[in-house]
């Protein structure tokens, strides 16, 4: 994610400049929170504008592969709120050649949504976000019962149970600390907020948010491993801006010429001038479909795509022999 130097304060200063209606001088006492929502406006028509921008990208957290488990509750995001998937690479992590083996298959798809199933395969394929409350949630696994660290050169040492529960109280658990469990359920406080810690005998179990965002893969990974490293980038929600001190962040200081564009347009179509309103109306949509110029700047460098399929190119062929070879053609 890009870092900005310049805060909208800033913008709006050479707006008023340009003597463009500065929102902040209209009546009734509003007129701050009314600068503060365009500019937040512009911001979302910007960045969501259906392109990957470099400087609004963010990486998750990794997601190790479970036995049998699709879906993979996370804490907040530490580079912010997911708005939609761009890529997601796949790691052998516990093979022990070098290179380790990544995307060897190919990255992983980003969908959508995506299906519960209970179809096992050698490496999940696809994945999409989910708020955590909406995931599949297992039981507390039970008493002195061993869950296997997934990392290791020869983890997992055995089956899992789903990493993931319901606490007594509601709360949404998931293991931070390998071990064994105790005799009794863990439960954390009613509501205790996210990153609270509970024991469970060598076990530790960690509260996440139900609104904080996880991952669910296609198709389930196999119940002895091996576990795959599950690294996806993404693009960032927009953010709403609170003061005029606050950063343009994510929008670098090269780009910031497109906002300061959109936003001297929303001064205009919010102004209280029929006139002057009339051309902010009229040349917002313009300026949103003139974005063709900001995707040229942050497009330069091409794409690498690459076809993959899923079956042989070469129809097979069988005698009495067995399958037709290049070292046994009949």
């Amino acid at each position: 994610m890009a870092v900005s130097t310049k805060t909208l304060q800033a913008v709006y200063n050479v707006i008023a400049a340009q003597g463009i209606p500065d929102p902040r001088a209209q009546g009734g006492g509003y007129g701050d929170d009314l600068a503060l929502d365009l500019a937040t406006r512009v911001m979302a028509d910007l960045i969501t504008e259906r392109f990957n921008w470099k400087f609004n990208r963010a990486v998750a957290w990794p997601v190790y592969t479970n036995s049998w488990q699709q879906d993979y509750p996370q804490p907040a995001q530490a580079g912010g709120l997911i708005e939609w998937g761009e890529d997601c690479d796949i790691l052998d992590v516990n093979n022990t050649t070098i290179p380790k083996p990544l995307n060897w298959d190919g990255s992983i798809t980003w969908v959508r949504q995506l299906t519960r199933t209970s179809i096992a395969r050698w490496r999940p394929t696809r994945i999409c976000w989910m708020y955590n409350a909406e995931m599949s949630w297992g039981t507390w696994p039970g008493a002195l019962v061993t869950i296997y660290p997934l990392l290791g050169p020869t983890a997992p040492a055995g089956q899992n149970p789903l990493l993931n529960f319901i606490d007594s109280n509601g709360n949404y658990l998931i293991l931070s600390t390998f071990g064994r469990t105790g005799l009794t359920a863990p439960a954390a406080a009613a509501a205790a907020p996210e990153g609270t810690t509970v024991p469970d005998g060598s076990c530790v179990w960690s509260v996440v948010s139900g609104t904080s965002q996880g991952f669910r893969v296609d198709f389930l990974p196999n119940g002895a491993g091996p576990t795959f490293q599950l690294t996806a980038s993404y693009q960032l929600t927009p953010p709403i801006f609170t003061t005029f001190q606050q950063l343009l962040t994510p929008i670098p200081d090269s780009f910031a010429r497109h906002f300061q564009t959109g936003l001297e347009w929303a001064c205009k179509m919010a102004s209280t001038n029929p006139a002057v309103k009339k051309e902010g109306l009229e040349n917002y949509p313009l300026w949103l479909k003139a974005m063709g110029t900001m995707i040229q700047q942050g497009g330069k460098e091409p794409n690498a795509y690459r076809l993959i399929p899923e079956t042989s190119v070469v129809e097979s062929r069988w005698g009495w022999k067995g399958p037709h070879t290049a070292d046994m053609p009949v």
